[in-house]
C-alpha cells in the first residue's frame, strides 16, 4: 500500500514566463537581537486557488520589547553582500526543517567593528532583508541565527567582509524564511525604515 502524504497539497501554480519576479536585494538589513522579540504570530494557511476565496498566507506579524528596536546595516547600493537563503533537508525523524542563512557586510578595522564581530559570533539574531519590490522577508526568526566561522581580512576584502549568518544545525526552522505583515495594512516598508523600533507610543 502507497503512502500518501497529507502534511501539505499544493493547490496553485505558478506562471513565470511573461514577468520577471523581484530577486534582488536592497543592501541593507536589520538586525535584531532575539532577545528583544516581544510576541509573534506566524500564519500558514493555503486553500485551493479554485475556490470561492482563495486564500495563500505564509507571513509572520511581530513586535519588539518596549524601547527596543533592531540596528540597520547599509552597504554600497551597488553591492551583493546583503542577501538571504535557505536550505532544506529532513530530520532523524524525517521532518521537513530548514537552515537559514543572512549575509551582511561589515566594514574596518575599529572597536566598533570588532564589538559588531564579537557579538554576531556570540549572540542569535533574527535579521530582516527587503527586496526592491518592497516585500520583507524574515529570517530566524524561530530559533535565531549566529555568526558562521568567517576570516575577517579588511586589507584582502576591500575594507570589510561579508559575514554570513545561519541557524545552528540543533536547533533549525520549521519554516521557510517569512513575510512580514506590518500591524498597520501596508505599513512593512515604514517598519523596516524604522528597524522595527518599538518607542512605547
Amino acid at each position: 500500500m502507497a503512502i500518501t502524504s497529507n502534511c501539505a497539497l499544493l493547490l496553485a501554480g505558478q506562471n513565470s514566463a511573461c514577468e520577471a519576479p523581484a530577486r534582488k536585494f536592497w543592501q541593507q538589513a536589520v538586525i535584531i537581537n532575539k532577545a528583544h522579540i516581544d510576541t509573534e504570530s506566524v500564519e500558514i494557511s493555503l486553500t485551493d486557488f479554485d475556490s470561492e476565496n482563495p486564500v495563500c498566507a505564509y507571513n509572520v506579524k511581530f513586535s519588539l520589547k518596549e524601547g527596543k528596536s533592531g540596528l540597520r546595516f547599509i552597504g554600497p547600493e551597488s553591492g551583493t553582500s546583503f542577501f538571504g537563503s535557505f536550505d532544506k533537508s529532513l530530520s532523524d525523524l524525517g521532518h521537513t526543517q530548514y537552515i537559514h542563512n543572512a549575509s551582511v557586510l561589515v566594514v574596518g578595522n575599529t572597536e566598533s567593528a570588532m564589538c559588531i564581530l564579537d557579538s554576531l559570533s556570540k549572540g542569535l539574531f533574527v535579521v530582516a532583508f527587503q527586496y526592491t519590490d518592497g516585500t520583507v522577508v524574515i529570517y530566524g526568526l524561530e530559533n535565531g541565527l549566529t555568526a558562521q566561522d568567517f576570516t575577517y581580512d579588511p586589507q584582502a576584502g576591500g575594507g570589510g567582509q561579508a559575514i554570513v549568518l545561519s541557524s545552528l544545525e540543533s536547533a533549525p526552522e520549521r519554516y521557510l524564511p517569512l513575510i512580514y505583515k506590518s500591524e498597520i495594512p501596508g505599513n512593512e516598508t515604514a517598519d523596516f525604515d524604522s528597524a522595527f523600533a518599538n518607542n512605547g507610543s
